[in-house]
C-alpha cells in the first residue's frame, strides 16, 4: 500500500481551488505539482498548498502518482492520455470530454495503460443523493417506475466564464447535465433512449444550449425526466424516485442546494420530511477525493470510472441529436464496451 499519494493538478481555475481545499484535509494526499497555462494563477494556488509550479504536464509527471485534470473539457483528451500513457492515475473533472471520440480515446488509454481513470462525479458523494440511492437500493421503494431531476436558476451564461468562451464552450447538456445523467443511471440503470428539446437563449453563443426538457427510457423499463434551465429567475431544484412501493425526493433552493428529504412508502401512514444541510460546499469534493486517493493507495477500482463519464457523454450527445432530428434517439453502445 502506498503511504502517501503524490498529486499533480492541471488547471488552476475556480474548480481547482475547491479540489485543493478538499485534498488538503486528506491525510494520505500530498499536492506536489501545479500546472496552468497562466503561470501566475498556478503560482498563487501552488503557494496555498506548498506545491511546485511546473511549466507543462510532462515536466510534472515524474514527480506524481496521480493527476487531477481540471481544465475545460475540450482540452481533456491530450492531458488525460499523456498522464495515463505515463502510467499515472487520473481524476478528470466532468464531463469526461466535450466529444464522444475524445472520451473513447481516454477510456482506451486507461485500458491500455492499466492506470485508473476516474470521472469526478462528486454529486454521488452528497448526503441527499446518497440518501436517495440507499433508500432505493435498500428496497424501501420497490422497483423504480420513474426518476426525475428538476433544477432551475440563473446559470453561467450570466457572466464571463470558460463555459461561454467560443472554442471552449460545450453547452449545458454536455457539461452540467452530465451530473443529472450520471445520477439517474446510478439510481435506475443505463439510459437507453431519449427524446428532448433544448434551447439556446444567447444569440451570440452558438452551441451554448442552456435550457432542456428530456424524457429518457432506462434499460430496466423505468423512465426518467430532466427539466433544467440556466435562465430561470426563480431558483429551485428537486430530484426524486417513484417506486412500486414508495416515493422519495430531495428538494432545495437554487441549482444545487438540498434542504429536505421526503419519504413515503406503502407501509408508512404519513410522509416523513427530514431537514438536510447539504449545500454544495467542500464536503462532497472531500469525500470524492478521499475515495479516489484510497483506491490509488490500495490498488482497487474506484466506484466511478472513465466508463461512467463516457456513458453520460453518449447520452448528452443523443439528447442533442434528438432535438436536432425531432425524434426519439436510441443510445448506441460505446465502441469500447
Amino acid at each position: 500500500m502506498i503511504d502517501s499519494v503524490r498529486i499533480g493538478i492541471v488547471g488552476a481555475g475556480g474548480i481547482a481551488k475547491r479540489h485543493v481545499e478538499a485534498l488538503r484535509t486528506i491525510e494520505h494526499a500530498q499536492i506536489v505539482g501545479m500546472v496552468d497555462v497562466e503561470t501566475a494563477k498556478a503560482a498563487q494556488l501552488a503557494q496555498s498548498c506548498g506545491a511546485q509550479v511546473f511549466a507543462t504536464l510532462d515536466d510534472c509527471l515524474p514527480h506524481v502518482d496521480m493527476v487531477y485534470v481540471l481544465t475545460p473539457p475540450t482540452t481533456h483528451r491530450d492531458l488525460v492520455c499523456s498522464a495515463l500513457t505515463a502510467g499515472r492515475h487520473v481524476v478528470v473533472e466532468k464531463p469526461l470530454a466535450a466529444e464522444v471520440a475524445d472520451g473513447e480515446a481516454m477510456v482506451a488509454a486507461a485500458r491500455t495503460s492499466g492506470a485508473m481513470l476516474m470521472t469526478a462525479f462528486n454529486m454521488r458523494f452528497r448526503d441527499g443523493f446518497r440518501r436517495l440511492h440507499e433508500t432505493l437500493a435498500g428496497g424501501a421503494l420497490g422497483a423504480p417506475i420513474s426518476i426525475w431531476s428538476q433544477r432551475l436558476g440563473i446559470g453561467v451564461g450570466s457572466a464571463p466564464n470558460w463555459r461561454t468562451t467560443p472554442g471552449l464552450l460545450c453547452g449545458m447538456t454536455v457539461e452540467s447535465l452530465s451530473h443529472d445523467l450520471d445520477l439517474i443511471a446510478w439510481w435506475g440503470g443505463k439510459i437507453v433512449r431519449v427524446a428532448a428539446h433544448t434551447r439556446e437563449t444567447h444569440a451570440d453563443l452558438p452551441g451554448f444550449d442552456d435550457n432542456a426538457v428530456i424524457i429518457a427510457t432506462l434499460a430496466g423499463g423505468a423512465m426518467a425526466s430532466i427539466h433544467a434551465s440556466w435562465s430561470s429567475h426563480l431558483p429551485y431544484n428537486a430530484r426524486g424516485i417513484v417506486g412500486t412501493q414508495g416515493t422519495a425526493m430531495v428538494t432545495g433552493r437554487g441549482l444545487w442546494e438540498l434542504t429536505t428529504f421526503h419519504l413515503k412508502t406503502a407501509a408508512m401512514p404519513y410522509e416523513t420530511i427530514e431537514v438536510l444541510n447539504d449545500t454544495l460546499d467542500v464536503a462532497s469534493y472531500r469525500e470524492e477525493s478521499r475515495h479516489f486517493v484510497d483506491c490509488v493507495r490500495q490498488d482497487r477500482p474506484p466506484s466511478i470510472t472513465g466508463e461512467d463519464g463516457l456513458a453520460a457523454l453518449h447520452v448528452s450527445h443523443a439528447i442533442l441529436a434528438a432535438h436536432r432530428q425531432g425524434k426519439t434517439v436510441d443510445i448506441a453502445a460505446p465502441a469500447l464496451a
